[in-house]
């Protein structure tokens, strides 16, 4: 699917919160696809703290906590949402009627994996999966478990946007390990030649005595009884 993004940043301001005597930037950033789907992300102290859901008419606050100030920012927010879907349309119309030949920016992601806890055999945990600086922000995940497609447990996070105009998602896999399961997280976009895998797997603990510690410590031992049983016969000698 061809999908050509473009993002602009406009609505810059300063909002003062009365009850906290704080105040805090609210930004926005909207795009527009060819295929007609608009994203509007609000922005807060240069955080994502909601977007715009457009099917719901309301934007959806991502942050835990939202303060009442923030709340009361809702329908407003929403209100300058829905014009920048208007104006993200219109721009992008001018752009391709300037330049239709254009090529779109494609910018291969990077990838990694990690635990949210540290891996115990039989405890449950999570494993995620960090695509980032990619371009467009169309990518897919594919979770294996030695070798054998996982659907269940799986969550997608939503798309975030990066300061150089890439993004980043993560994809979350909830499981529980156990020793020799080999779990695999496969990224697919189309700056990519090929399929970019990671894999994971659990790392058992191991005794810290290794086999040349032990010979090392027992002929210390032997060493030691020796040169005792030494002294003790070399004493006991008659003058």
């Amino acid at each position: 699917m061809n999908l050509s993004l473009l993002v602009l940043i406009i609505f810059t301001g300063a909002v003062h919160t009365s009850a906290t005597s704080l105040s805090h930037n609210f930004h926005y950033t909207y795009g527009c696809y060819e295929s007609g789907g608009v994203r509007v992300d609000v922005l807060l102290d240069d955080d994502v703290g909601g977007y715009a859901d457009f099917s719901k008419g309301e934007v959806v606050w991502a942050m835990p906590h939202p303060s009442q100030y923030v709340k009361n920012f809702t329908k407003h927010a929403y209100e300058i949402a829905q014009a920048a879907n208007a104006h993200c349309h219109s721009v992008l119309s001018k752009a391709k009627k300037a330049d239709p030949d254009a090529p779109m920016r494609q910018e291969s992601p990077s990838t990694f994996i990690y635990t949210r806890y540290e891996g115990e055999d039989g405890v449950f945990n999570t494993l995620f999966c960090l695509a980032n600086y990619f371009y467009p922000p169309t990518i897919n995940f594919t979770w294996t478990k030695n070798g054998v497609e996982v659907t269940e447990g799986v969550s997608n996070l939503r798309y975030h946007h990066n300061s150089d105009g890439t993004f980043h998602r993560i994809s979350a896999l909830t499981f529980t390990p156990r020793e020799g399961d080999v779990f695999t997280c496969t990224v697919e976009h189309q700056a990519s030649p090929q399929p970019l895998t990671r894999s994971w797997e659990l790392e058992m603990k191991r005794s810290r005595a290794t086999p040349a510690a032990v010979f090392l410590c027992v002929s210390l031992v032997f060493c030691l009884i020796g040169i005792g049983a030494g002294t003790y016969f070399f004493t006991k000698q008659p003058n």
